[in-house]
């Protein structure tokens, strides 16, 4: 994965992330949406199988994902997005590091 993919928009920390990782694969399992008037909502797992950097063999990387949307006259824009890494299928200590 290269680093200069969105960085005109990625935060410092998600620039310092994106670099950890190397290659993957992934789906994405929705779970819940609505719409209400102007506003759209998805809330997503995102399983993926990853490589990562520092590590010989790759490792699952599944996010709690939660998106919302506001209708922009004919077109649907992202207002917000919010990803955490699912602890119960990562050790703690596995997964402190990467969030700092």
């Amino acid at each position: 994965m290269e680093a200069s993919i969105g960085a005109t928009t990625a935060t410092p920390g998600q620039r310092r992330a994106v670099v950890q990782f190397e290659s993957g694969t992934g789906h994405v399992e929705v779970l819940n949406g609505g719409v209400s008037g102007d506003v759209a909502w998805l809330v997503l797992i995102e399983g993926a199988t990853v490589k990562l950097r520092d590590r010989e063999a790759p490792c699952r990387w599944d996010l709690r994902v939660t998106e919302v949307f506001q209708r922009g006259g004919a077109e649907w824009v992202r207002v917000h997005r919010h990803a955490d890494p699912l602890v119960d299928r990562h050790p703690l200590d596995e997964v402190l590091p990467r969030l700092a």
